[in-house]
């Protein structure tokens, strides 16, 4: 009896992440460039808040029907969610989420991990057979 040795060992991957690493990145840097604003006059959030919603919605929305190639219905919701998202009037929220979905598009991109090891003699020659009888249906 031979010793059964699987052929190619299995990959787990990361599933993409749902937005475009530019869109997550884009999110970054409205959320901490309009901080500022936020900080030194804060009679000017409202307007700093619907400006970086506005810009985060069309920014976000651009990039993900021009560059991720989704249609303009999932590429207008993520971008209000990424425009909410960045108009938060904290600077955490949106570098805390553009980090995270940063970082999930990266480590899909570059990160493949390993399968499960299978050892040859943890397979046993019944684990291959496979029942292959035919039934008639006629019968």
């Amino acid at each position: 009896m031979s010793e059964i040795i699987p052929s190619a060992p299995r990959r787990i991957s990361i599933p993409p992440a749902p937005i475009h690493p530019l869109a997550a990145l884009t999110t970054i840097v409205l959320d901490n460039v309009f901080g500022i604003f936020e900080l030194v006059d804060p009679l000017a959030l409202i307007f700093t808040c619907i400006t970086v919603g506005v810009l985060g919605t069309a920014a976000t929305t651009m990039i993900q029907h021009y560059l991720a190639k989704d249609e303009w219905g999932p590429s207008l919701a993520k971008g209000l969610v990424m425009g909410i998202i960045a108009g938060v009037p904290f600077q955490v929220t949106g570098t805390a989420v553009g980090a995270i979905l940063l970082g999930w598009a990266g480590a899909s991109q570059w990160i493949k991990l390993p399968g499960p090891k299978i050892k040859p003699e943890d397979l046993s020659a019944s684990d291959e057979i496979v029942d292959a009888e035919v039934k008639d249906s006629n019968k």
